[in-house]
């Protein structure tokens, strides 16, 4: 079993280490927040982008696709450098590239310069996700390194949630342009605060220390079963979540024909369930990982019975006729996709010591895979099928593929630590 490392007392210090950890959690939620509230302001802004670009709806699905290719190029890239050199400088790196970059898109005019631009923003953001677990890893308890996962996660459905009671006001009061302006601003403001105050732990207090843990092979992380398993269904839990962000509301209004406001109260169910089930299941993650010392029991076998639940939720939606059952199976099976996302990230701390940030980013360029497949495969079963029965028939064999996976390869045993290299 894993024990946790001496901590400090506190001593009434705010910036003593024991203390401090709750600072970093802090900074990982306000970030990812932020990093999730610049992902979906892009579908806030559809009708005034495609106005004043002159595009169709192919050319802005174009957009959506290449933000993904830039955070999966640079997922692992960030995971090894994350290793290497330590949290504060590489994502401080990232912070100031996103941020720029989201100003720097509210001013061209030229579509394919947009369209780079995109890229661009993929590459700052795809930092800030490996960046987070390592950060955490390097200053939180390991008994409690679950709950603060999913307490720092929790910015990913809030994002969704309020995206469009803060987003759609922005839009109309200060245009698009202007909006992406201003949520440029306050990330390099964010990126300012972070930069000042963050510092890497000292060695007595982080779990995982940047170049003090012994350092496992690099090809033995790449290839090892119970993170390839994992990663497989980080991308099939990445699946429904594009899905979700992508095609929910057009779903709901071609399917069940509601009106904007109508699709807009019945898109943030799942969130609002995401946002109960997240902090529970890292609760009993942490709980079971104590209790057992075991990762397959506390991670592995959580993520496989969510994701089995989920599954079991998203079935029904392809043969219910009316628009209430079809919501509450969907914002269901979305509650359980997200549930065990602490527990991915878990994995990677609790098998991969010194090499976190690596792992990390492994199983992050999976999901980021996801999105740039899910949109354009969903919207093409939408179109050849004449309806979402096929888009839901493949995300349940995704998802089930995902669990498939984690029950037959994820053994949660750690890989052999070889000398530092």
């Amino acid at each position: 079993m894993m024990k946790s490392v001496p901590h400090a007392s506190d001593g009434g210090n705010p910036r003593s280490p024991s203390s401090f950890r709750f600072v970093v959690a802090g900074f990982c939620f306000v970030l990812g927040l932020l990093n999730y509230l610049d992902r979906v302001v892009l579908s806030f802004a559809i009708r005034p982008i495609e106005s004043d670009f002159g595009i169709a709806d192919a050319e802005f699905g174009l957009l959506m696709s290449t933000f993904a290719i830039g955070t999966l190029a640079v997922n692992g890239l960030a995971g090894f450098l994350l290793d290497r050199f330590g949290v504060r400088r590489v994502w401080s790196i990232g912070l100031l590239a996103w941020s720029t970059v989201m100003i720097l898109q509210g001013f061209v005019e030229v579509f394919w310069m947009f369209l780079a631009l995109r890229v661009m923003l993929g590459f700052g953001e795809g930092v800030g996700f490996p960046a987070m677990n390592r950060a955490l890893v390097d200053w939180m308890r390991p008994g409690e390194l679950g709950r603060a996962i999913s307490f720092s996660l929790l910015g990913v459905p809030l994002a969704l949630l309020v995206g469009g009671v803060t987003l759609a006001p922005l839009i109309l009061g200060l245009g698009w342009r202007w909006s992406f302006v201003t949520l440029g601003v306050i990330g390099l403001l964010l990126g300012g605060v972070f930069l000042l105050l963050y510092r890497q732990p000292p060695a007595e207090v982080a779990s995982d220390p940047v170049g003090n843990a012994p350092r496992i092979p690099i090809r033995q992380v790449l290839l090892n079963p119970t993170l390839l398993a994992t990663g497989w269904s980080f991308f099939a839990f990445g699946w429904v979540l594009f899905f979700a962000v992508s095609w929910l509301p057009g779903y709901l209004e071609q399917t069940w024909s509601l009106d904007l406001k109508s699709v807009g109260w019945s898109s943030t169910l799942p969130w609002a369930i995401a946002l109960l089930l997240m902090p529970i299941a890292g609760w009993i993650s942490d709980a079971i990982m104590a209790r057992t010392g075991s990762v397959r029991s506390a991670r592995v076998h959580l993520i496989w019975i969510c994701q089995s639940l989920a599954v079991i939720c998203f079935i029904p939606v392809i043969f219910v006729h009316s628009v209430g059952w079809a919501v509450m199976f969907i914002s269901l099976a979305i509650g359980f996709s997200m549930a065990p996302n602490s527990p991915y990230y878990s994995i990677c701390a609790d098998l991969f010591k010194g090499r976190t940030g690596l792992a990390t980013g492994m199983i992050v360029t999976f999901f980021s895979l996801s999105g740039v497949l899910c949109p354009v495969i969903t919207g093409w079963l939408a179109e050849a099928g004449g309806g979402f029965a096929p888009a839901f028939t493949a995300l349940c064999v995704v998802v089930g593929s995902g669990v498939i996976g984690m029950l037959c390869f994820a053994s949660g045993r750690p890989p052999a630590v070889a000398d530092p290299s």
